[in-house]
């Protein structure tokens, strides 16, 4: 007996979409095989990459101490789809390349400070398209010379001659720049805690604090960091790391305080309307507009706010003594208006909503083409605020400066006058963390502090990588 079974329409028709598909999928892989074809000529070139460097023609590379004074740079090959034989390329070390006016930043790397893998030729390996030269670092040398951590040094290269087709004559040269950090740079995530005392002893104050130092290299094992129980350039301490990882610490003299716009350094600014297609971050993007109709910098705009009371305002982390304000009013010579009216309020200390107009002011000007300047006595503040009206169009900023210097509001934000360590003070080597103890003494103060922290190696940013702890 013979059974037959019969296909439901359904499954026929699906049987001719597959078809159909498998049919397309091979015409597509043919003609994708007919153009996965080598061009007539092949050509070799340095890569255009610039590392550190905003230099066109230069790489700007940088070799980090304790982890190896080597690197490699590259050329390239193009024009094959496979590299199926070995390639040369010929090169110089020219150094009439620095002759170039845009290279006169840069210095030529004195030739016993390196030696190259080979004189003269990279070869690019069967396989692969890219062909590598090993420049290794005399370590004496080029670490004993000051100018080897700034930008300067520089080796230039020029390609000659290769068995490929050509050299792409466009990126035929390369000035190697290099400089070295030592790893103990990058970012640190403190955590510690601080007893203040009084001259008999007596705690005073005391907590805990958390915040994110960074470590910039200054001499061989040395670094200079941005913070203490604080952060900022007031706080800055230099870390010697010896040979036997014990620390020595001491404070950067800092001169008095001198008043600084500290626009830049607000944690947040903030407003009670903008308009979407305007930029409340460009009053304070740093750029002094030449009329109140230069927009190049961007600005703060709030239309449509006819005759209503709009406010811009800046807060910081911490508080600050404020005695001037700079703020140049935009108009677009329609729907945006210098203000008819103004006032400057700041946030009393203390409270999260008490506002008061800044006392004994010169006057809230108004005047287009110019900073209205506004001095006051000085108030201590976390946050301070601008209002604008106009009675018929609707009001803008192009840039708002207010000049000031940071607040010792707890004794520890007082000015120091030295770092002393307590104990010992070690770099763990195996967790990358400075285990520190130590004494603040402040200028013209009878108080002191004692910290004790630890300081995590969290990342470092070394030629446009993000290296994050190992």
């Amino acid at each position: 007996m013979v059974t037959i079974k019969l296909m439901r329409k359904s499954n026929y028709s699906d049987m001719k979409k597959i078809a159909l598909a498998l049919i397309m999928v091979f015409l597509l892989v043919s003609c994708y095989d007919e153009f996965r074809t080598d061009y007539g000529y092949t050509t070799v070139a340095f890569p255009s990459v610039t590392g550190n460097s905003s230099t066109a023609g230069v790489l700007g590379r940088t070799v980090v101490k304790n982890e190896g004074l080597k690197l490699d740079i590259g050329v390239y090959i193009a024009g094959v789809l496979e590299n199926e034989e070995d390639r040369w390329v010929k090169f110089v070390v020219d150094p009439t390349l620095m002759s170039d006016p845009e290279f006169s930043a840069y210095e030529l790397m004195p030739s016993d400070y390196y030696t190259l893998s080979n004189p003269n030729t990279i070869t690019i390996p069967k396989g692969s398209f890219i062909g590598r030269l090993t420049i290794t670092l005399d370590s004496a040398k080029f670490l004993d010379d000051e100018k080897s951590l700034e930008q300067v040094y520089a080796i230039p290269f020029r390609l000659t001659e290769t068995s490929a087709d050509s050299i792409l004559s466009t990126q035929s040269t390369m000035l190697l720049q290099l400089s070295y950090i030592n790893h103990y740079e990058g970012y640190y995530d403190q955590t510690g805690t601080y007893q203040t005392f009084d001259a008999t002893a007596t705690v005073i104050n005391e907590g805990t604090f958390t915040n994110v130092v960074y470590a910039k290299t200054i001499e061989l094992d040395t670094v200079l960091a941005d913070g203490l129980v604080y952060t900022g350039v007031d706080f800055r301490v230099i870390y010697n790391v010896k040979s036997d990882n014990t620390v020595e610490m001491w404070k950067i003299p800092v001169a008095e305080p001198v008043p600084a716009n500290l626009a830049s350094a607000a944690s947040g600014v903030t407003t009670s309307y903008v308009s979407s297609w305007e930029n409340i971050l460009a009053i304070r993007d740093g750029y002094d507009p030449t009329s109140s109709s230069d927009k190049t910098g961007g600005a703060y705009g709030n239309w449509n706010s006819s005759n209503t009371w709009r406010w811009v305002s800046y807060t910081w982390n911490n508080y600050y003594l404020i005695d001037k304000s700079e703020i140049y009013y935009w108009t677009d010579g329609g729907g945006i208006q210098i203000p008819s009216d103004s006032y400057i309020e700041y946030l009393v200390p203390g409270t999260t909503d008490t506002w008061e107009t800044v006392p004994n002011h010169s006057g809230f000007t108004n005047l287009a083409d110019q900073y209205n300047v506004c001095t006051f006595d000085e108030i201590m503040t976390k946050s301070i605020r601008v209002w604008l009206i106009h009675p018929v169009e609707s009001t803008g900023i192009l840039e708002w400066k207010v000049w000031g210097i940071m607040a010792a509001v707890t004794p520890e934000q007082s000015r120091i006058s030295e770092v002393i360590p307590q104990g010992t003070c070690v770099f763990n080597q195996a967790t990358s963390t400075f285990e520190l103890n130590y004494r603040v003494n402040y200028i013209d103060e009878t108080f002191y502090t004692i910290v004790n922290t630890d300081l995590a190696w969290r990342n470092r940013v070394r030629d446009g990588v993000n290296e994050w702890r190992r």
